[in-house]
C-alpha cells in the first residue's frame, strides 16, 4: 500500500516520510492539492518553503475548488507523488467528490503512485471525516449524521491528527464516539506518520494511540 498518513507534514519535518518520497524518483514531481482554493497563493508559497527545506523542490499546485482544471486533474496519474493538504476535511470531501478527485485518487492508488495525506487530507483517505466535526458538535449529533460523511476508505480506520493539541475533554469525546462505531480511531501527534501495510495495519513513527469500542487498545511512541 503506497500511502502515508501524517499529522502535519511537512510543517514538522519527518525523515522517514522524506526518505519514502525521495525513493519514488530522483526529483519527484509532487501534486500539491489543498481542500479549498488558495486565493492569494499564500499556503502554496508556505508549502513550497517547507518542502524545499527537506530537499523536495518539484511542487505543483492543483486546485479542486474555484479554479478547477479538469485537464490538469485528468493527468494526476503522471505525478510521482500526490500530496493532500490539511485544514477542513469536510470541505475537502465535498470538493473531492464534486471535482472527481476521488476517482482520480483511486486510479493513482491502483497505479502505485505514492499518496501522502496531512491532517484533513489524511482524513479524506479514511472511512469517514466525522472526527473533525467533534470539535463543534456533540457526540450524539455527529453519530446521528455520520453516514453522510463517508470518505474514500483506503484504510479501514479513522484518523485523529494533532492528537497532542487536544485537551482531555475532547479526547473523551473521541473515546465516546468510538463506543458506537465499527471502525478503530488512530490518534497521531504532530510530527508523526503512519505507513499502512494493509487496510487495518500499519507501521508508524511518532506517538500513536489506537481506540476501539471506547477503549485504548494500543499506545506507542517510535522515533524516526
Amino acid at each position: 500500500m503506497n500511502l502515508i498518513l501524517t499529522s502535519d507534514f511537512p510543517a514538522t519535518a519527518n525523515a522517514a516520510v522524506v526518505e519514502r518520497i525521495k525513493a519514488v524518483a530522483l526529483e519527484p514531481r509532487i501534486a500539491w492539492i489543498p481542500p479549498v482554493t488558495d486565493t492569494h497563493g499564500v499556503q502554496f508559497a508556505e508549502a513550497g518553503r517547507f518542502f524545499s527545506a527537506v530537499g523536495l523542490d518539484q511542487l505543483e499546485h492543483l486546485d479542486i475548488d474555484e479554479d478547477l482544471d479538469q485537464v490538469q486533474l485528468a493527468y494526476l496519474h503522471e505525478f510521482d507523488v500526490i500530496y493532500l493538504g490539511g485544514s477542513d476535511p469536510v470541505r475537502f470531501r465535498y470538493n473531492a467528490i464534486r471535482a472527481g478527485l476521488a476517482g482520480r485518487l483511486r486510479q493513482c492508488a491502483g497505479l502505485g503512485r505514492l499518496i501522502v495525506g496531512a491532517s484533513g487530507g489524511a482524513l479524506l483517505l479514511t472511512p469517514n471525516v466525522s472526527l473533525f466535526r467533534l470539535q463543534t458538535e456533540s457526540v450524539g449529533e455527529v453519530l446521528a449524521t455520520r453516514g453522510r460523511f463517508s470518505a474514500l476508505g483506503v484504510v479501514a480506520f479513522e484518523l485523529l491528527p494533532h492528537a497532542d493539541r487536544f485537551d482531555a475533554a475532547f479526547i473523551d469525546k473521541v473515546r465516546r464516539y468510538t463506543e458506537q462505531t465499527e471502525t478503530d480511531v488512530v490518534a497521531v501527534a504532530d510530527g508523526g506518520a503512519i505507513f499502512p501495510t494493509s487496510a487495518h495495519e500499519f507501521e508508524h513513527v511518532g506517538t500513536i494511540t489506537r481506540y476501539r469500542r471506547g477503549e485504548i487498545i494500543a499506545t506507542d511512541s517510535r522515533a524516526e
